[in-house]
Protein backbone atom coordinates (compact mmCIF):
# COMPACT_ATOMS: atom_id res chain seq x y z
CA UNK A 1 0.00 0.00 0.00
CA UNK A 2 1.48 3.28 -0.80
CA UNK A 3 1.36 6.12 1.32
CA UNK A 4 1.36 9.84 0.17
CA UNK A 5 3.31 11.80 2.60
CA UNK A 6 1.17 15.59 2.84
CA UNK A 7 2.88 18.62 2.12
CA UNK A 8 3.11 21.05 4.64
CA UNK A 9 3.29 25.17 3.68
CA UNK A 10 6.58 26.59 4.84
CA UNK A 11 5.37 29.49 6.85
CA UNK A 12 6.35 33.08 5.69
CA UNK A 13 9.67 33.52 7.88
CA UNK A 14 11.26 30.47 6.59
CA UNK A 15 12.21 31.92 3.47
CA UNK A 16 14.87 34.93 3.04
CA UNK A 17 12.67 38.05 1.37
CA UNK A 18 9.91 37.81 3.86
CA UNK A 19 11.79 37.19 6.50
CA UNK A 20 14.47 39.71 5.83
CA UNK A 21 11.13 42.49 5.42
CA UNK A 22 10.32 41.47 9.16
CA UNK A 23 13.21 42.29 10.47
CA UNK A 24 13.91 45.57 8.75
CA UNK A 25 10.57 47.13 9.76
CA UNK A 26 10.75 45.71 13.19
CA UNK A 27 14.32 47.14 13.66
CA UNK A 28 12.96 50.44 12.44
CA UNK A 29 10.42 50.90 14.75
CA UNK A 30 12.70 49.79 17.24
CA UNK A 31 14.72 52.58 16.14
CA UNK A 32 12.79 54.84 16.20
CA UNK A 33 10.99 54.76 19.53
CA UNK A 34 14.81 54.26 20.99
CA UNK A 35 15.96 57.35 18.93
CA UNK A 36 12.83 59.17 20.39
CA UNK A 37 13.88 58.50 23.97
CA UNK A 38 17.20 59.09 23.46
CA UNK A 39 16.04 62.42 22.41
CA UNK A 40 13.75 63.24 25.02
CA UNK A 41 16.16 62.36 27.70
CA UNK A 42 18.33 65.29 26.33
CA UNK A 43 15.95 67.29 26.06
CA UNK A 44 15.08 66.65 30.18
CA UNK A 45 18.93 66.77 31.16
CA UNK A 46 18.60 70.39 29.73
CA UNK A 47 15.52 71.07 30.98
CA UNK A 48 14.28 68.81 33.95
CA UNK A 49 10.87 70.48 33.89
CA UNK A 50 10.51 69.48 30.27
CA UNK A 51 6.98 67.09 29.48
CA UNK A 52 7.93 64.31 27.42
CA UNK A 53 6.13 63.52 24.88
CA UNK A 54 5.29 60.24 25.97
CA UNK A 55 4.19 61.45 29.63
CA UNK A 56 0.75 60.48 29.03
CA UNK A 57 -0.11 60.60 32.61
CA UNK A 58 0.33 59.10 35.67
CA UNK A 59 0.21 55.28 35.37
CA UNK A 60 1.94 55.45 31.54
CA UNK A 61 4.87 57.98 31.89
CA UNK A 62 8.63 57.51 30.69
CA UNK A 63 9.79 60.61 32.18
CA UNK A 64 9.00 58.94 35.48
CA UNK A 65 10.43 56.17 34.84
CA UNK A 66 13.52 57.57 33.28
CA UNK A 67 14.39 58.90 37.15
CA UNK A 68 14.98 55.35 38.55
CA UNK A 69 18.33 53.57 38.38
CA UNK A 70 16.80 50.68 36.33
CA UNK A 71 16.60 53.27 32.90
CA UNK A 72 20.26 53.30 33.13
CA UNK A 73 21.66 49.50 33.74
CA UNK A 74 24.94 49.84 32.72
CA UNK A 75 25.84 53.39 34.11
CA UNK A 76 24.02 55.18 30.54
CA UNK A 77 20.76 55.36 29.66
CA UNK A 78 19.06 51.87 28.00
CA UNK A 79 17.55 53.60 25.21
CA UNK A 80 21.34 53.62 23.62
CA UNK A 81 21.35 49.96 23.95
CA UNK A 82 18.35 50.09 21.74
CA UNK A 83 20.47 52.72 18.96
CA UNK A 84 22.92 49.83 18.59
CA UNK A 85 21.28 47.00 19.45
CA UNK A 86 18.44 47.70 16.20
CA UNK A 87 20.70 48.34 13.97
CA UNK A 88 22.29 45.22 13.60
CA UNK A 89 19.06 43.29 12.32
CA UNK A 90 18.34 46.33 9.90
CA UNK A 91 21.22 45.43 7.93
CA UNK A 92 21.01 42.03 7.87
CA UNK A 93 16.73 42.53 6.77
CA UNK A 94 18.12 44.85 3.91
CA UNK A 95 21.21 42.02 2.85
CA UNK A 96 17.92 39.28 2.91
CA UNK A 97 15.82 41.07 1.15
CA UNK A 98 18.77 41.29 -1.77
CA UNK A 99 18.98 37.60 -1.26
CA UNK A 100 22.59 37.95 0.03
CA UNK A 101 23.65 34.39 1.45
CA UNK A 102 24.45 35.29 5.22
CA UNK A 103 26.96 33.18 6.76
CA UNK A 104 25.10 30.75 9.33
CA UNK A 105 27.38 31.99 12.82
CA UNK A 106 25.94 35.48 12.26
CA UNK A 107 22.15 34.55 12.34
CA UNK A 108 23.33 32.01 15.19
CA UNK A 109 24.83 35.76 16.55
CA UNK A 110 21.72 37.95 15.48
CA UNK A 111 19.89 34.87 18.12
CA UNK A 112 22.26 35.70 20.58
CA UNK A 113 22.14 38.83 20.67
CA UNK A 114 17.94 38.83 20.81
CA UNK A 115 17.88 36.33 23.54
CA UNK A 116 20.05 39.20 25.81
CA UNK A 117 17.48 41.51 24.05
CA UNK A 118 14.53 39.41 25.51
CA UNK A 119 16.31 38.49 29.17
CA UNK A 120 16.38 42.78 29.31
CA UNK A 121 13.19 42.82 28.11
CA UNK A 122 11.64 40.98 30.54
CA UNK A 123 13.71 42.21 33.67
CA UNK A 124 12.89 46.15 32.12
CA UNK A 125 9.00 45.02 32.49
CA UNK A 126 8.90 43.37 36.01
CA UNK A 127 10.88 46.41 37.09
CA UNK A 128 8.24 49.19 35.44
CA UNK A 129 5.03 47.54 35.80
CA UNK A 130 5.49 45.57 39.10
CA UNK A 131 8.03 46.92 40.73
CA UNK A 132 8.51 51.25 39.93
CA UNK A 133 4.63 50.80 38.96
CA UNK A 134 4.74 52.98 36.21
CA UNK A 135 4.58 52.47 32.45
CA UNK A 136 7.03 53.56 29.77
CA UNK A 137 5.05 53.52 26.72
CA UNK A 138 8.06 53.72 24.45
CA UNK A 139 9.92 50.68 26.45
CA UNK A 140 6.54 48.99 25.58
CA UNK A 141 6.51 49.61 21.85
CA UNK A 142 10.45 47.92 22.23
CA UNK A 143 9.12 45.38 23.72
CA UNK A 144 6.50 44.63 21.37
CA UNK A 145 9.04 44.24 18.21
CA UNK A 146 11.97 42.32 20.24
CA UNK A 147 9.81 39.79 21.47
CA UNK A 148 8.42 38.53 18.16
CA UNK A 149 11.73 39.19 16.44
CA UNK A 150 13.29 36.65 18.95
CA UNK A 151 10.74 33.88 18.34
CA UNK A 152 10.65 34.60 14.95
CA UNK A 153 14.33 34.20 14.03
CA UNK A 154 14.04 31.13 16.13
CA UNK A 155 11.79 29.82 13.71
CA UNK A 156 13.62 30.75 10.71
CA UNK A 157 16.86 29.26 11.97
CA UNK A 158 15.35 25.79 13.06
CA UNK A 159 13.33 25.26 9.72
CA UNK A 160 16.03 26.42 7.26
CA UNK A 161 19.11 24.77 9.50
CA UNK A 162 20.57 26.85 11.26
CA UNK A 163 20.66 24.90 14.29
CA UNK A 164 21.34 21.82 12.32
CA UNK A 165 19.67 18.74 9.93
CA UNK A 166 18.83 16.96 13.15
CA UNK A 167 16.30 20.20 14.41
CA UNK A 168 15.33 21.30 11.04
CA UNK A 169 13.92 17.57 9.97
CA UNK A 170 12.73 16.79 13.78
CA UNK A 171 8.59 16.72 14.00
CA UNK A 172 8.33 18.20 17.37
CA UNK A 173 10.64 21.41 16.38
CA UNK A 174 9.17 21.61 13.15
CA UNK A 175 5.56 22.53 14.66
CA UNK A 176 6.28 24.69 17.37
CA UNK A 177 9.25 26.48 14.70
CA UNK A 178 6.15 27.19 12.39
CA UNK A 179 4.20 28.38 14.92
CA UNK A 180 6.52 31.20 16.71
CA UNK A 181 4.23 33.88 15.07
CA UNK A 182 1.44 32.50 17.72
CA UNK A 183 3.71 32.12 20.76
CA UNK A 184 4.91 35.41 20.00
CA UNK A 185 1.51 36.69 19.92
CA UNK A 186 0.90 35.03 23.65
CA UNK A 187 3.62 36.25 25.39
CA UNK A 188 2.79 39.49 23.86
CA UNK A 189 -0.53 38.79 25.10
CA UNK A 190 0.46 37.92 28.96
CA UNK A 191 2.55 40.88 29.09
CA UNK A 192 -0.70 43.54 28.31
CA UNK A 193 -2.69 41.63 30.18
CA UNK A 194 -0.42 41.85 33.18
CA UNK A 195 -0.24 45.81 32.57
CA UNK A 196 -4.44 46.14 31.87
CA UNK A 197 -4.48 43.70 35.63
CA UNK A 198 -1.74 46.27 36.91
CA UNK A 199 -3.36 49.55 36.32
CA UNK A 200 -7.08 48.61 36.12
CA UNK A 201 -8.12 51.58 37.68
CA UNK A 202 -6.32 53.45 35.19
CA UNK A 203 -7.92 51.16 32.78
CA UNK A 204 -11.42 50.49 33.71
CA UNK A 205 -12.03 54.66 33.99
CA UNK A 206 -11.94 54.55 30.26
CA UNK A 207 -14.73 51.85 30.13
Amino acid sequence: MQTTELSVPSPWFSRKRPFGIFLVVTAVIGLIASLDLSIEKIKKLENPGHVLSCDFNPFFSCGSVMNFWQAQLFGFPNQLIGIAAFIFPLLLGVLLISRTEIPRWVMIGLLIGLTGGVALVIFLFISSIFVIGIGCPWCIVVWTVVIPMWFITAGHLALTGGFGSAVQHSPVIQVFASHTVLLSVAALALIYLSIVAKFWTFFSSLV
